[in-house]
């Protein structure tokens, strides 16, 4: 189960995040409403068959977390319903969502664009991270492959520029994100030990 993350001083779970991560992609111009239940039935897998919904309790469970989800995201501002007018020829009438669960119209506030921005910042400095660990082992990988046993960073960034420098605008920035700090925080994961390279030189050595 995903751990709720704190976003400007509040807590989001994993449907709220689902559900601001929808309005986000959609949200251009921004402010545009949302047909956010067909977005999620369609994402997330809730399916409805042609029988009454009381007897279709799993599916009924997930549509509820999100009416929850939904709620609680308007409640704190991060998003509002939307207000659709169909134009009938006697008056005007609110379309309602068709399930029962009020608007299934919804948009982004300002405050909402915000929030929604930052957690696609998140998202994608996580997956950057997922992509360097799997360089990462890769480089070790090919070093292990041409024999060696004792490296050093300096090695290791050489064969990751190689592996995945493409990734980088230029080396400059390359080394600016693989900088010795992120090179021992990560290696410590996927290396046994580290000592001096000699009594006068500071470098380290990494056993793999």
């Amino acid at each position: 189960m995903s751990t709720p993350v704190k976003s400007h001083g509040f807590k989001l779970g994993k449907l709220e995040k689902n559900v601001i991560h929808l309005l986000r992609k959609g949200d251009e111009p921004h402010g545009k409403p949302i047909l956010i239940w067909n977005e999620i039935y369609q994402t997330y897998g809730i399916e409805f068959s042609a029988y009454p919904k009381k007897d279709q309790p799993e599916e009924l469970y997930k549509e509820n977390k999100y009416k929850c989800a939904l709620t609680r995201l308007v409640k704190i501002h991060i998003l509002k319903p939307s207000i659709i007018i169909q134009q009938t020829s006697k008056s005007n009438s609110l379309i309602p969502h068709p399930k029962g669960h009020g608007y299934n119209y919804y948009s982004l506030t300002d405050f909402g664009r915000l929030v929604a921005d930052k957690l696609d910042q998140e998202q994608q400095q996580i997956e950057r991270s997922l992509r360097a660990k799997e360089a990462l082992k890769k480089a070790l990988c090919q070093l292990r492959g041409a024999g060696c046993v004792l490296i050093t960073i300096d090695q290791i960034r050489e064969v990751l520029w190689q592996l995945s420098g493409n990734n980088f605008d230029n080396r400059e920035e390359f080394d600016k994100y693989w900088n010795n700090t992120k090179f021992g925080v990560m290696l410590k994961d996927v290396t046994s030990d580290r000592s001096r390279v000699g009594e006068n030189d500071g470098r380290r050595t990494y056993r793999i």
